[in-house]
């Protein structure tokens, strides 16, 4: 406002935070209780071997509400329950508005790998002072050195629990790039990678690439020589699929071509390369007007490769609202069951494993409305 010293500014701006922090801690308190509510729902009207289907349904309707994937509110549910369960302290600060959010989550997932209650509870002690006067950054670096001083003794044992679950994923940025990622490997392995990628990279001379250029093009080299005699990406089964305009390709315009699971896209002057460089794998879908193999139907359950490959294109991801997960991972399901349901285009659609089993025990159900799908989860109606 016209008139206001730094000093008011900045204390308005305090004054939002903490109101930012109350409304955060309302959504929280307010999903829990829904969340209290169905559980007592789900064990008294669902049979017990089905109750973990049944939550994860009402799961999914909480992450259309708050606009999460399921991935995450499983993990905000997480937090939310162990800050009002196990972090009274924590908890109060919350509801105050001294603590928002971002830091409650980064204390709750330091009590996950605490092993004593009675390290839980110095760090519900502990921690609210500290959370309130620093970063998210300053208090993830707090809470790990808290971890590794109350209890050194399982360090080891998390060392081993972590690095079990090691990962390398991608991610699609904007523009044609993506990132990748190398999480929970042990990190004397990735210092020496470190070091020897410097020395390679620094070996070559006479280069006009940047030092992070070089390390990045002789990662990408040294990954992408995997086994070059039985490289997947050159068999029709395992092709990555684009959808390329036919302009781009004649070279009329410069539409992008995009992925089939809708997540990454290829600028037309690189596209344009490769459809002549002999690399790819080029597999064309749909022949002419009158061999659409989308409008085929077969008599058999399990639809041929081609339309398994034309479908999974088509969808690009599960059709289960929110739901990520690549066409290429999942089910191919019959939305009528086989066989009153025909293998077909129409009939079938790519769901993940764990949709296609919240709809085979109907915690889930596929309707149909003005030509498109909706599912109804307990009442409730999710929209594509």
């Amino acid at each position: 406002m016209i008139g206001e010293t730094s000093d008011q500014r900045l204390t308005f701006m305090g004054e939002l935070q903490v109101e930012r922090a109350r409304t955060e801690h309302r959504i929280w308190a307010e999903m829990l209780k829904f969340l209290d509510a169905e559980r007592v729902r789900i064990e008294r009207e669902v049979a017990p071997q089905q109750q973990d289907l049944a939550l994860a349904a009402v799961r999914s309707v909480v992450a259309q509400a708050n606009g999460w994937s399921e991935h995450q509110a499983a993990g905000r549910i997480h937090e939310a329950e162990t800050a009002r369960d196990d972090l009274p302290n924590v908890w109060t600060a919350f509801s105050e508005g001294t603590l928002d959010a971002a830091r409650v989550s980064v204390i709750a997932n330091g009590a996950w790998k605490l092993t004593k209650k009675r390290s839980i509870q110095r760090l519900d002690a502990r921690s609210v002072a500290y959370a309130a006067t620093h970063t998210v950054g300053e208090l993830r670096r707090w809470v790990k050195r808290f971890i590794a001083r109350v209890e050194p003794d399982e360090v080891e044992k998390r060392h081993e629990d972590i690095v079990a679950e090691r990962s390398v994923t991608i991610h699609h940025d904007e523009d044609g790039t993506s990132s990748l990622y190398a999480e929970n490997l042990p990190s004397y392995v990735l210092a020496g990678i470190d070091q020897r990628l410097d020395h390679a990279a620094k070996s070559l001379t006479d280069d006009d690439r940047t030092l992070h250029q070089r390390r990045a093009d002789l990662f990408v080299q040294a990954l992408d020589h995997i086994a070059p005699d039985n490289d997947p990406a050159r068999t029709p089964a395992m092709a990555i699929g684009v959808m390329v305009p036919a302009s781009t390709l004649a070279g009329i315009d410069d539409q992008p071509a995009i992925s089939a699971d809708r997540d990454w896209i290829i600028p037309a002057n690189v596209l344009r390369t490769l459809a002549t460089s002999g690399n790819p794998y080029w597999y064309r879908l749909l022949v002419d007007d009158n061999d659409d193999i989308l409008a085929v139907s077969y008599r058999g359950y399990s639809p041929p490769d081609h339309l398994k490959n034309a479908i999974r294109y088509r969808d690009g991801t599960c059709r289960y609202p929110g739901c990520t997960t690549k066409a290429t991972n999942c089910d191919l399901d019959h939305r009528e069951p086989w066989p009153n349901g025909h293998t077909t285009a129409r009939n079938l659609w790519a769901l993940c494993r764990h949709h296609h089993k919240l709809k085979t025990f109907d915690h889930a159900v596929p309707i149909e409305r003005d030509d498109q799908w909706a599912w109804d989860v307990g009442g409730t109606i999710l929209t594509e």
